[in-house]
């Protein structure tokens, strides 16, 4: 059967969440996103520790909507993360939020290799002719000062790109995970820091998706994430270049939106794809979140799941 990915931003999801609202999102993952094989998750959080400036996990989180999810009915997920260091990653003061993974190991392979620690970059090297992760899971380029921050270009801390490599009916998969810095700021110009910062970002992360295609123009790669800007903008587009395709670009204008901001639709979260995965590949996003209404089903997030569904990797 096809492969499943989705993109989520859990909005500061930590372990304090309400049994109600876990309930509600294992819910939506379970039943509105069919459990995905792969879920990319964005803005999980946990609470600083007493020793500044260590690594800051989040089990207890993945735990409880693992078991959300399982109670839903859904797939009985592995997750994988590397914790930030705290204060490090910006987001929410004292939230810690970090990228994550859920799989389903039933579907998916995750070859673990290495130990991959805040600083530590994931690297490329070629196993029988295709390329594979020296570390995985592994962050990209961590300590780039567009995402460990740059006073003197006014760049804050930013969430750092998750890359992890998985195994689906012996093809290997890569998802490359991305929180890219937000678009929040008091002026012009920090709204115009922030922009710079967003597009070196997507410059680093897709120069290393280039490197793993220039090993293989056959390898399955997938970008995905809160991207923090829209499409067509100038973030989208050096992320895109000429070797990646944005899904969402295949869906009417009126159905591609995954927020509101003062009630306007934004499209902040995408999923792009190299070419091998393009034949069949097909797009939907359920309006969990931006389409609550009154009476109904509560928003447990500000952001809109997006989901992918991928013919060409038909795992088992």
């Amino acid at each position: 059967m096809p492969t499943t990915i989705v993109t989520f931003n859990l909005c500061n999801l930590g372990a304090e969440a309400s049994p109600a609202r876990l309930a509600r999102l294992g819910a939506i993952i379970a039943d509105e996103l069919g459990g995905p094989a792969i879920l990319a998750v964005q803005e999980i959080s946990a609470a600083s520790p007493a020793a500044p400036g260590q690594p800051v996990p989040a089990t207890a989180v993945y735990q409880a909507l693992g078991a959300a999810i399982r109670a839903a009915g859904g797939p009985d997920y592995t997750f994988c993360e590397i914790p930030p260091r705290d204060g490090q990653d910006g987001g929410l003061a004292g939230a810690n939020i970090r990228v994550g993974l859920l799989f389903d190991p039933q579907r998916v392979e995750f070859p673990a290799r290495g130990q991959s620690g805040p600083e530590d970059d994931t690297g490329i090297r070629l196993d029988g002719g295709r390329p594979r992760l020296t570390r995985n899971p592994g962050r990209i380029a961590a300590t780039h000062p567009a995402f460990a921050g740059e006073p003197s270009h006014h760049w804050a801390p930013s969430r750092k790109a998750l890359a992890a490599e998985f195994t689906i009916a012996g093809q290997r998969l890569f998802l490359i995970v991305c929180h890219f810095k937000s678009m929040r700021a008091l002026t012009r110009r920090e709204e115009d820091y922030a922009k710079k910062q967003r597009h070196a970002q997507a410059e680093i992360v897709h120069q290393f998706a280039a490197d793993l295609l220039a090993c293989d123009p056959a390898a399955a790669v997938v970008l995905l994430g809160d991207l923090n800007d829209v499409l067509g903008s100038k973030t989208l587009k050096l992320l895109k270049g000429e070797l990646f395709h944005n899904l969402l670009e295949d869906l009417p204008r009126s159905q591609s939106y995954t927020r509101r901001h003062g009630h306007q639709p934004q499209t902040l979260d995408h999923i792009l794809i190299s070419a091998a995965l393009r034949p069949g590949a097909t797009v939907r996003i359920p309006h969990v979140n931006s389409d609550a209404r009154p009476g109904g089903p509560e928003a447990v997030s500000d952001h809109d799941p997006v989901l992918a569904t991928l013919p060409a990797l038909t795992g088992a």
